[in-house]
């Protein structure tokens, strides 16, 4: 299911902005609250934002509620990816707070959610991670979850992921793959566990000698896909922006944008040692005097970096129509079929951590975007490469900050932002901040260091895949 625009938002790109309208206020009406009787807050796309706006210039809009004060709270070390996020949320009247001082109607966590703090989830509250989300966003996991599917239903249903095995507990087999003399001309792809953005992985012929220090390392290693599709000499991949809502039942959102990503140097297998010839990584080609930035989000076709609709229209041209509707089918099939090889874990796990799941009801305060990145081969076929537990959301173009700016628009709308209800006489109450919740959960059972910890997030896992 695609992600849908809400009927407030606009198509275009907001105007750009004058220097004079930077921080200002978009106070006077802007921001709204959904009249349909959902009580929620409305996100709305053509709000002033323009590319190279920085959250801490960027005057907090009105409350769309009178009387309520709408907070958030985000934890990412990384400024710079948690910038037009919070761009968006102050525009909307949501100030940023740091529990337990303030309290938050939005938790946007890096890393992973520490699982105990959504014991203290209130019902207005949302997070944007569920617990065990590492069974899809490490890569040994994922490989196992797919390959239980793979035994079970057969190459046919589950083939979609390149031959793969795990280290160094499946050295032997990656060394028998190597030495076997019908995969002569295979190359194989070494991700180290501890690793994202590319770092660390490289390629390597059958028969050539894996380095001690790979040999003992963890990670897993891939049959490399050649021929890979190309576009103008360019190896390329995608990365498509997956909403889940809900495990059980399984909810699934497939963006309708993304972002075409590209090496840097003209394709040749024959030069595995150049890393920008064979990894689409932005923050690895970023820095090769090749890489062609974007400047104009309207020339979506244009340098080293797409958007998804330009990509699909080049592989339109280059597969014809039928051929090109048959792989955004398969890539829809992709998303689905992952996330349903995780659907048992990811839902058995949350009465574990959340209250209202352990009392049966339906799931309503996590929900988590991850970067499923897709390459095709040369005839077209898509490959699931990894799943990312932190998508990117730096806009160090503009076209990225359309498409990410107007992604994260679109999933707070489908998620939605509660308004707390109204009390017996009318008013709106402002939500008990956190560190009022700690000392009411403490009560009657001992003293308040005994309570739940506020909402902090778990170090990240080593091998989350992230980027």
């Amino acid at each position: 299911v695609s992600m849908s625009t809400p009927a407030t938002a606009v198509d275009e790109p907001p105007a750009a902005a004058t220097p004079a309208d930077e921080g200002a206020s978009t106070a006077g009406g802007a921001v709204s609250v959904d009249e349909s009787g959902h009580g929620r807050i409305v996100f709305r796309r053509e709000l002033l934002r323009k590319f190279g706006t920085v959250w801490e210039t960027r005057a907090v809009n009105d409350s769309p509620c009178a009387g309520v004060r709408f907070s958030y709270f985000n934890n990412s070390k990384n400024a710079h990816n948690s910038n037009i996020l919070q761009v968006i949320l102050r525009d909307h009247g949501f100030h940023k707070t740091e529990p337990p001082d303030g309290d938050w109607n939005v938790f946007w966590c890096a890393g992973q959610v520490d699982p105990l703090s959504l014991r203290l989830l209130k019902p207005y509250q949302k997070v944007n991670k569920f617990p065990k989300a590492s069974c899809l966003t490490l890569k040994a996991n994922l490989w196992t979850s797919f390959l239980r599917m793979q035994t079970h239903f057969g190459t046919a249903a589950f083939g979609y992921m390149p031959q793969t095995c795990v280290l160094p507990s499946q050295l032997e087999m990656l060394e028998e793959w190597m030495e076997a003399p019908e995969n002569n001309e295979a190359v194989w792809i070494i991700k180290p566990a501890a690793a994202y953005c590319g770092k660390g992985i490289n390629l390597y012929r059958n028969g050539q000698e894996l380095p001690e220090e790979v040999k003992a390392a963890k990670g897993v290693a891939c049959r490399y896909i050649d021929p890979p599709y190309l576009i103008n000499g360019l190896k390329s991949d995608i990365r498509m922006y997956v909403l889940v809502t809900s495990w059980n039942p399984l909810v699934v959102y497939l963006y309708e944008e993304g972002l075409g990503r590209f090496a840097t140097e003209l394709y040749n297998v024959e030069h595995i040692e150049r890393r920008c010839m064979h990894l689409t990584n932005y923050s690895l080609n970023k820095h090769n005097k090749k890489f062609v930035p974007n400047t104009d989000a309207t020339q979506d076709d244009a340098g080293s970096k797409w958007s998804l609709s330009a990509f699909r229209r080049q592989v339109s041209q280059d597969f014809g129509e039928a051929k090109a509707a048959e792989i955004w089918r398969a890539i829809d099939d992709i998303v689905v079929k992952t996330a349903i090889s995780v659907e048992h874990i990811m839902s058995g796990a949350l009465p574990n951590f959340l209250a209202a799941a352990a009392n049966g009801e339906h799931n309503s305060q996590c929900f988590q975007v991850f970067g499923f990145d897709v390459m095709l081969d040369g005839t077209g076929r898509p490959w699931l490469l990894e799943v990312n537990l932190d998508p990117a959301l730096g806009t160090e173009s503009p076209i990225d900050h359309k498409i990410k700016s107007h992604m994260l628009v679109d999933l707070l709308n489908v998620v939605g932002v509660p308004v707390p209800a109204a009390t017996a006489e009318g008013t709106t109450p402002v939500p008990m901040p956190v560190s009022e919740q700690v000392a009411e959960t403490a009560a009657g059972a001992g003293s308040a260091a005994d309570a739940p910890p506020v909402p902090t997030a778990a170090p990240p896992a080593a091998d989350a895949a992230r980027g």
